[in-house]
């Protein structure tokens, strides 16, 4: 029985039992309390198996058990599979007899509202007490194919015939679990692990993707998350994924509002703002896809192939249409169709009939119906291009005539020999059969191609970025109301606090009379912006009480009487006003930063001014990360363009930009459970050495005795 060492010996046990207890064990096969057996006995488990039925004195030809109380010895695993308040007394039986870990299985808890959850979070508590770890409740149940411990009622084991392999799925929902792991073996993937966690009441899928990495015989984890409950068991197993060099690859659902609604009522769960989801996987090196079509896909070019060097793609193919059609696939996904040398041209050329193509892509042409060696011909040729990091082969027809077998042989000893991701594009079954027997990703149009390729990219930019995560600077982190009840600061205590941290902040003075901003505005210069400032009005456009480009003394004495006038009305008691320089610049930028309660602290950078929230032009970023970091997910956005200088505009100081986002991301990191938000909208940024200055600010804190709670947590 192959064994599985962990980091726990309880999830161990959970993995590599030595002993299954099945508490409501069924005769029949197709009953949920039957099935685990069935397919431990078919699928040569060799521990010890303790069915649990008062009624029967064998299930399945296994000596059948009346009680957990009669067992000759306390089982590593149970697996509850009976209902309602039967199942909490076998989980309070389980737990009271010593047994190491309990499978789940039954429903009625917390994805059933309030009520189930405190009968789920009783019923755990309990069993924690004892030292038992609970998988579940609302679980399919957990199967190891490396040693036959399949303690899982799952349908689609029936379906679709098992086969050890290098993969662990692992997912909340039962459902996807099933379908990722028969998505894998149609595309002849083994699965070693297939485990489904439901309500996660205790173990989560982190904790056993973290087991499972420890398994040597897995090549790459696959996961599916409704929801994160808990960022550091997801960053160990990312860690672990690093270490070994295993891809790490995972569907988030809820990305849309919707869809979080839609998760939290499946789950009972909270949902995560899908940009700091994103950001989170990003910084820990992990690789999402959309979907489990999408997961499965990028898994097979992950473990079939080597890691690119670059983004540059060459098409060969016997169809024109299919060579654009790459072409644009590639295009869209930031994937660069190679330039061949002339030495490469003039190679193929020799090779190629004169109406063929010998640019990339290379379309071969129907005369590969002529001459089936053609594939044999032209790919060394192109293997040896030095622009050449990956290869497409788009076969879109083929049939009576094609010597398919020759092309897929011939694929596949060029794919060994150039070390390099080869991908094949065919729809049709026979041909797709072909190459995929010679062990060469397949995929049925230029788009899942590309979107694969350019996954396994990101996942070489990913490896690229481990160890040279930037450590955070030693940011102040000041509380400038260390006894308050938290909330929102005034803006002149948002930039003075900013500033402490390192941040550009304009130019400015807090005034309490006419007289003191008079003599700002002497002192800073005209034009200057006038600023009712109070904690209790963080948003004070829509009072009136911002007056901007004042020029002369009369107009400022005005704006001031008004806005003094605004706030008696509104009956501000603690009123100050900042008078600050009218800072010009090229762009309007913003900055922000929030404290994400699982996550941790996150950034976001992107487009400011009156139209941020419409535009949504943002990136986000998880701290610590460096300026080269931000320049990077600047250029993805709409304005990173406009940033490089257009239309005769110099290129703005992007790195000034990036350094004052930097500085924010190493105070959120300092500053901890204690912020709330930051939100720094305009930052204007002049041109390349004029910097960049953080014009309006507001910093929102917790209140220090939740900030406590919040750490504890």
């Amino acid at each position: 029985m192959a064994s599985v060492p962990t980091g726990d010996a309880s999830l161990a046990r959970l993995l590599d039992p030595a002993s299954i207890a099945i508490v409501g064990a069924s005769d029949n096969p197709d009953k949920i309390g039957g099935r685990p057996i069935h397919y431990m006995r078919r699928h040569g488990y060799a521990g010890a198996l303790y069915p649990i039925n008062p009624q029967r004195a064998e299930v399945q030809g296994e000596r059948a058990w009346p009680s957990l109380a009669a067992l000759p010895a306390a089982p590593d695993l149970a697996i509850v599979a009976v209902a309602g308040e039967q199942a909490v007394r076998a989980v309070d039986d389980c737990a009271a007899l010593g047994v190491a870990a309990a499978i789940v299985i039954s429903a009625g808890f917390s994805e059933t509202g309030e009520a189930g959850r405190a009968l789920q979070d009783a019923m755990t508590a309990r069993a924690r007490a004892a030292g038992m770890r609970i998988v579940g409740p609302n679980s399919q149940g957990l199967a190891n194919f490396g040693n036959g411990a399949i303690a899982s009622f799952s349908t689609m084991f029936l379906e679709v015939e098992p086969g050890d392999g290098p993969v662990a799925v692992i997912s909340q929902s039962g459902g996807m679990c099933a379908m990722v792991y028969g998505l894998l073996r149609q595309r002849g993937i083994g699965v070693r692990h297939v485990h489904a966690t439901g309500n996660e009441a205790d173990v989560s899928v982190a904790e056993l993707a973290c087991a499972t990495l420890r398994d040597p015989e897995v090549g790459c984890v696959l996961l599916y998350l409704e929801s994160l409950r808990e960022a550091g068991p997801l960053a160990e197993a990312a860690a672990l994924a690093r270490a070994r060099g295993v891809p790490l690859i995972v569907v988030k659902s809820g990305r849309s509002e919707a869809g979080a609604r839609a998760a939290a009522s499946h789950t009972g769960a909270l949902a995560n703002e899908d940009r700091a989801v994103d950001a989170f996987f990003e910084h820990h090196g992990i690789l999402r896809a959309r979907d489990p079509q999408e997961l499965v896909r990028y898994a097979e070019l992950a473990l079939r192939s080597p890691l690119p060097q670059g983004p540059r793609v060459v098409v060969v193919s016997n169809s024109g249409a299919s060579c654009v059609l790459a072409s644009d696939a590639a295009a869209e996904r930031g994937l660069e169709i190679a330039p061949l040398a002339d030495a490469t041209q003039q190679a193929l050329a020799e090779r190629l009939p004169g109406y063929a193509t010998t640019v990339n892509p290379v379309d071969i042409t129907a005369a590969l119906l002529s001459n089936n060696g053609l594939f044999g011909q032209v790919l060394p040729v192109i293997g040896a291009d030095p622009a050449a990091d990956m290869f497409l082969l788009d076969i879109p027809v083929a049939g009576r005539g094609y010597d398919v077998a020759s092309f897929a042989a011939d694929a596949a000893g060029f794919a060994q020999a150039a070390s390099k991701p080869v991908v094949v594009v065919a729809w049709q079954d026979n041909v797709a059969s072909a190459f995929r027997a010679r062990g060469l990703p397949v995929y049925a149009d230029e788009i899942q191609a590309m979107d694969a390729l350019s996954a396994l990219f990101r996942l070489r930019r990913l490896r690229e970025r481990d160890g040279v995560i930037p450590a955070p600077q030693d940011a102040v982190a000041v509380d400038p109301a260390p006894d308050a009840a938290g909330g929102f600061l005034s803006e002149a205590a948002s930039l003075a606090l900013l500033a402490d941290n390192g941040l550009a902040v304009i130019e400015h003075a807090v005034c309490r009379t006419a007289d003191e901003a008079v003599a700002a505005w002497r002192r800073i210069g005209a034009p200057v912006a006038l600023k009712a400032c109070s904690a209790q009005l963080p948003h004070k456009s829509e009072h009136g009480l911002v007056a901007l480009g004042l020029n002369d003394e009369a107009a400022l004495r005005a704006a001031f009487a008004h806005q003094a006038q605004t706030l008696g009305k509104l009956n501000v008691r603690d009123g100050a006003w900042l008078v600050a320089r009218m800072q010009r610049g090229l762009h309007e930028c913003a900055l922000g930063a929030r404290v994400d309660p699982v996550l941790g602290p996150v950034v976001m950078i992107g487009s400011g001014g009156k139209y941020v929230e419409a535009l949504r032009d943002v990136a986000v970023l998880m701290p610590p990360f460096d300026a080269a970091q931000v320049i990077e997910k600047l250029r993805g956005l709409r304005i990173g363009t406009l940033l490089q200088g257009v239309r005769g505009d110099p290129p703005a100081d992007v790195e000034a930009l990036a350094r004052q986002a930097v500085a924010l991301g190493d105070y959120a990191l300092a500053a901890g459970p204690r912020l709330a938000s930051v939100d720094i909208n305009p930052v204007m940024v002049g041109a390349v050495g004029q910097g960049a200055v953080a014009v309006d600010a507001l910093v929102e804190l917790h209140p220090a005795s939740q900030a406590a709670t919040r750490e504890a947590a």
